[in-house]
């Protein structure tokens, strides 16, 4: 079951991952967790006027290659597009390879390489041009 909850549902999850991780109060963002009995995954995104980004997507480790993390990108992309975004971008790092292929499927393109962006290794800022239906 996906749906979509606040930030304070996940941060025990998020610190795993983000140790540093603080909840805050964005009004831009959403976060969206698919339910199996608990949260097996998560994707954070932020609908920025014309523009979105996907923050980040967390799929925990023994419910990954499972199709989890498209699924909620599916979701996301949806609701997005809704809102008649004209793009959507995220940062991946360079040595993500399965993230990286899953983006690309979905039509994402390689812009830039942030250097650095998380701690000592470079990401790659990706974006997907949408077609605003009027």
């Amino acid at each position: 079951m996906i749906k979509e909850i606040s930030c304070n549902q996940v941060a025990p999850l998020l610190k795993k991952f983000f140790p540093s991780y603080q909840v805050n109060s964005d009004p831009f963002e959403k976060v969206v967790a698919y339910y199996h009995d608990e949260i097996i995954a998560i994707i954070s995104y932020s609908i920025i006027y014309e523009r979105a980004e996907v923050n980040y997507i967390i799929v925990t480790e023994a419910n990954r290659h499972q199709g989890f993390g498209q699924k909620l990108l599916d979701y996301a992309l949806a609701d997005i597009i809704s809102y008649h975004c004209q793009s959507v971008s995220l940062e991946v790092a360079v040595d993500n390879l399965p993230a990286i292929n899953l983006y690309q499927k979905y039509g994402f393109n390689v812009k830039t390489i942030r250097a650095n962006y998380y701690a000592n290794t470079n990401a790659y800022l990706m974006v997907k041009e949408l077609e605003v239906k009027k």
